[in-house]
């Protein structure tokens, strides 16, 4: 197995008791409750829940036919939400965006079984599935996949003025399927695997973070799913899920150049033991500065191959996934 000298805590089903936190680390499976009326203040719009607060659910399925990102974030006094859908093949991409100050009310607490809801995007569960549902005029998606209990929870410290904690939950491999609706015509695609990360707290005002989120296969057939970040969340929700087990892997490093759309992206983790390469064959932008908010992000796809050393063994993998430069002031 890949060192790993991070202990994964028991399940817990709430972050704090009062105002007291449960400890800085990682957790098994999903924390039930995540409510901050302890430090979210009055809720108004001077208050930490406007200012400080930021919450997001995004959603990733990747394969050789079709790649599906979606996510609505409530960033405060800011709510947004995004679907892309991008065909490896032919290079084609379909996207969709919103903007909307305010979206969310005060007393919205922003759980992965909450109602998330955003002009034509929601987010909802039913029959124990999790939807994302984009029903736009060019084009509708409809995901549902099904959540397990392999996924990891994260309690992470935050940095600057009274900022108290930074919550994430990933969780790959879980089986998906998509419907997308373009032009009257329907097409069903089955047998995927996604990822999700929900994730609430007080991450710092100004924030920078390369990601990877990568789904594929060992080359035994071993289903691997990994998500590693660097410069975030003190580089604690670094993870390789293959199959069943979870794997965590401690810091890792990137290497690219600019143009970023143009450059090899490579991944290796500090201490040795995974290695990741991708040559972008598209891309997501955006670069918003309204001097309050800032959103500056690349975010590259395609193939990506890479390998493990598990058991003392390297192993070899291939799949699809994404990577991200990203700079938030919020």
């Amino acid at each position: 197995m890949i060192e790993n000298k991070i202990k994964i805590l028991p399940n817990i089903r709430k972050l704090y008791s009062g105002k007291k936190l449960e400890k800085y680390g990682i957790y098994n499976d999903l924390v039930q409750v995540t409510n901050t009326n302890a430090w979210d203040g009055s809720k108004g719009w001077k208050s930490p829940r406007r200012w400080q607060r930021k919450s997001w659910v995004f959603f990733g399925a990747y394969s050789a036919d079709i790649f599906v990102g979606f996510a609505i974030i409530d960033a405060g006094f800011l709510g947004k939400a995004f679907c892309y859908i991008y065909y490896p093949k032919s290079g084609k991409i379909l996207e969709n965006g919103i903007d909307r100050p305010f979206a969310f009310g005060n007393e919205f607490e922003a759980n992965l079984d909450s109602h998330w809801k955003l002009g034509k995007y929601q987010i909802y569960k039913k029959n124990g599935k999790i939807h994302f549902e984009f029903l736009g005029k060019k084009f509708q998606v409809k995901v549902q996949c099904d959540n397990n209990d392999n996924g990891l929870s994260f309690l992470c410290p935050s940095t600057g003025g009274k900022r108290p904690f930074h919550f994430t939950y990933k969780n790959l491999l879980l089986p998906t399927q998509i419907q997308l609706t373009q032009k009257g015509q329907k097409q069903t695609f089955s047998d995927l695997y996604g990822g999700i990360d929900f994730s609430k707290g007080y991450p710092p005002k100004h924030t920078n973070w390369n990601w990877t989120s990568f789904i594929g296969r060992l080359e035994d057939g071993t289903p691997v799913g990994i998500n590693v970040v660097d410069q975030f969340n003190k580089n604690m929700e670094n993870v390789i899920w293959l199959d069943t087990e979870r794997i965590l892997i401690g810091d890792v490093l990137y290497s690219y150049n600019k143009p970023l759309t143009k450059s090899e992206w490579i991944v290796k983790s500090v201490n040795g033991n995974l290695e990741l390469k991708m040559n972008p064959n598209g891309s997501r932008k955006e670069n918003i500065n309204l001097k309050l908010i800032k959103s500056k992000f690349i975010q590259v796809f395609g193939a990506i191959e890479g390998k493990i050393k598990h058991k003392g063994t390297w192993k070899k993998l291939t799949g699809f996934g994404v990577m991200e430069e990203h700079e938030a002031i919020w």
